[in-house]
């Protein structure tokens, strides 16, 4: 199948973009091509001809789906092909080159959404430039290619930030109220002998696709879930779940050794400072209550500790910091043991 995109004999047959989603194993599987050939494919024939068959953890198609705030869609792929069938030979292959350089970057994304949409615009396009009629081909050619960009201006992973759980369809949406029947439509293949996951196909629209996944999650009793050390999205079959991956429950179970071994390090030094302080009080103590100790002596004593604690909190503030080592702290208190011993002996 020809996807190079530039002027070449276009496709005829429908490319139809086909999900399956496998609740056992938390896996959906995207296939883009004519229809004969991804039924081989879902059949086990690897030799069928398609353009993408790809198998991605489920709910990444909802995590991943574009968001095209902007209308670069419209302003990079839909206009500049708009203009070159409305314009002469001359200034076609401009226009045309322009177009194909950014839909050409959506197919190399690797992604199933961004490939489908990219071929289905030039081979749409390249169908346009068949008839006499060019401005009645462009106007269908808009009319088809707006419906299946148009579903990238909308938020597609729509749940309970709450809960997590996928929102449900509302059969009284605006959209299916006023779109075409054809833009409402999504073929649903049951399951045969060698194929044991029902699959959906769709073609003019994708958000019959959209709904036809939040439903059956929402189904299913799954949540989205954002990973705590990656930040990202991920389908969980509770709210319990906080990590996304092997990767990063590793690097949280680092996390969490290194947190243990700080709190260790700070409890050690902590402990130092107030069996410290607690051995300044006691000889303060003894020394109060021991007859004929000089008043001035036992008052230098008292301001001694004053400066003690005021200097130690600050320099475990220093150690908190990472301006200065635990052991610099413990190193000084030790110090501190010889002062008030000098101060308070008699």
């Amino acid at each position: 199948m020809e996807n190079q995109f530039i002027r070449h004999e276009p496709c005829f047959e429908r490319i139809l973009f086909v999900l399956t989603l496998d609740r056992k194993k938390m896996k959906e599987r995207i296939l883009i091509g004519e229809e004969q050939q991804i039924r081989f494919r879902l059949n086990g024939s690897q030799n069928a001809e398609v353009l993408c068959d790809m198998t991605r953890p489920l709910g990444t198609f909802l995590i991943n789906f574009e968001r095209d705030t902007d209308r670069d869609w419209n302003l990079y792929g839909l206009s500049p092909l708009r203009q070159a069938l409305h314009s002469n030979r001359w200034k076609q292959p401009e226009l045309e080159q322009a177009a194909s350089e950014f839909l050409w970057g959506k197919y190399l994304s690797n992604d199933p959404l961004k490939m489908y949409v990219a071929f289905r615009i030039w081979n749409s396009y390249l169908l346009a430039r068949e008839p006499r009629d060019r401005n009645a081909a462009c106007d269908r050619f808009m009319d088809k290619m707006s419906s299946l960009t148009g579903v990238f201006h909308n938020e597609a992973m729509t749940f309970d930030r709450e809960t997590g759980k996928p929102k449900h369809f509302q059969a009284g949406s605006l959209y299916f109220k006023g779109a075409p029947s054809e833009n409402t439509r999504l073929d649903l293949w049951f399951p045969d002998n060698r194929r044991t996951e029902e699959c959906v196909s769709a073609y003019a629209s994708l958000y019959p696709l959209i709904t036809y996944y939040l439903n059956r999650l929402n189904d299913w009793g799954l949540c989205f879930r954002q990973c705590k050390v990656c930040g990202k999205y991920f389908l969980a079959k509770s709210q319990r779940y906080e990590l996304c991956s092997d990767k990063c429950r590793k690097a949280q179970a680092l996390q969490n050794k290194r947190e243990f071994d700080e709190r260790a390090r700070e409890n050690n030094y902590d402990l130092l400072y107030k069996n410290e302080c607690q051995n300044w009080r006691n000889k303060i103590n003894r020394v109060k209550n021991t007859a004929g100790f000089p008043a001035d002596r036992l008052e230098k004593t008292q301001a001694a500790f004053a400066d003690f604690k005021k200097e130690a909190l600050q320099r475990k503030k220093a150690v908190k910091t990472g301006t200065a080592s635990p052991k610099e702290f413990t190193d000084w208190l030790y110090q501190q043991s010889d002062i008030i011993l000098k101060l308070t002996t008699f």
